[in-house]
């Protein structure tokens, strides 16, 4: 039995907040064994949740024309349709737990412990440092996303009718109810309904999914500066002491090829997950960029760009960790060629040539095979984004 324990704890340090977001409904990468029947009830209403929230977005467009909706109701439903979408898509990486553990023990064997290089110790500190500053930057960030939009018009709605005014019964996103809601308490329940169900979906499925890729490969990225270090810093020696350099040099490129076996399988686990965020990112975002544009109360304009920002720090988030190694792994090549090479006798040379070759091509993470991720594809979608915002905005000034 896999067992999280069992692994380094800064390595657990670093990959604790998805691990517990996915416990939460009852999802154990690690401990399979553990609280069986209390896992698969929330699991069982962590589904039911989400189907009542998805179906009730189905039902809106379904039922378009019997509820008279707006054209800045349609507006709303279609990013929050896309995002409950988007995020039960994504629970697709639940089919590849085994894959991921694997990845993750094959890690904690390449994991550095015990070690005597100050300098090399600051790298790793320095990076599992920066990893986990990043992921709870993010996590912060989306829940504060999740409050703002989630309680602005509950918020919104209460000052008015305190004010003896008779406001709107106005949600957070547009779903179809089968029943008519007259009276207060039906409108708090449901609010609340949405808030759970929004809260859940996103962080258990969405957030948690995000934070898996970056934390592991973040990690493996922090794998390949190691490398990077050992390599420059190799002893190399000639006559007596060459076999011993030989051998060091033959340690660093098994854990190199490990390492690049790590970015493949990174690749096709999260390829799928990668391929769904390009498709959905730059329309979710362009919907509620446009809502937060055209909505004149000013509270609600805040509500929709917050969660355009958070929406696109998650694609930033996504893009980065594949830059980064990208960046890494091509690193290799310079980290060989600063050994004293010239110093060494030629089976050393072989061995670092064939090392510089194999990192020309630097490991990248791809979306299926469909684009690269990085900041230059983050970049495609921020501008692709801007190009579908200006588009609606346009039809909807000539609707007026």
């Amino acid at each position: 039995m896999a067992s999280l324990e069992q692994l380094p704890s800064s390595l657990i340090d670093t990959i604790i907040i998805p691990v517990k977001l996915f416990r939460f409904i009852g999802q154990e990468f690690f401990d399979d064994d553990k609280a069986r029947f209390k896992n698969y009830c929330k699991f069982t209403i962590f589904v039911l949740l989400s189907f009542i929230f998805s179906s009730g977005f189905t039902l809106f467009f379904i039922k378009i024309n019997e509820t008279d909706a707006g054209i800045l109701e349609i507006a709303n439903a279609i990013p929050c349709f896309l995002l409950v979408i988007q995020s039960l898509l994504k629970l697709s990486l639940l089919r590849k737990k085994h894959r991921i553990r694997c990845v993750v023990y094959e890690i904690a064997e390449l994991w550095p412990r015990d070690i005597e290089d100050r300098e090399k110790k600051e790298i790793m500190n320095y990076w599992i440092h920066r990893n986990k500053i990043v992921c709870k930057a993010y996590f912060r960030c989306t829940r504060a996303g999740l409050i703002i939009y989630n309680s602005i018009n509950l918020v919104i709605y209460f000052v008015l009718r305190i004010l003896d005014k008779n406001p709107d019964y106005v949600f957070p996103c547009q779903l179809y109810y089968p029943f008519e809601m007259d009276s207060v308490w039906k409108y708090v329940a449901v609010y609340l309904m949405q808030i759970l169900a929004t809260t859940t979906i996103y962080e258990c499925s969405y957030e948690s999914c995000d934070m898996f890729l970056f934390t592991l490969t973040i990690d493996v990225s922090m794998l390949f500066r190691l490398l990077q270090h050992d390599l420059v810093n190799i002893n190399v020696g000639r006559g007596q002491d060459a076999d011993e350099s030989l051998e060091n040099l033959k340690n660093i490129v098994k854990r190199h090829q490990n390492l690049l076996k790590l970015a493949e399988d990174l690749d096709e686990i999260f390829g799928a997950i990668m391929f769904n965020v390009l498709i959905f990112s730059s329309l979710i975002i362009c919907f509620f960029g446009f809502l937060g544009i055209v909505i004149e109360v000013k509270f609600q304009q805040c509500m929709y760009l917050t969660a355009a920002i958070v929406v696109l720090f998650s694609v930033f988030y996504i893009m980065l960790p594949g830059q980064i190694l990208s960046d890494t792994s091509s690193g290799v090549a310079s980290a060989a060629y600063q050994t004293l090479w010239y110093n060494s006798d030629q089976r050393f040379r072989k061995i670092i040539v064939i090392i510089i070759s194999r990192s020309q091509k630097p490991c990248k993470l791809r979306a299926m095979g469909y684009a690269d991720i990085n900041l230059e594809t983050f970049y495609k979608i921020c501008g692709t984004t801007w190009s579908y915002l200006s588009v609606v905005n346009q039809m909807y000034q000539n609707s007026l």
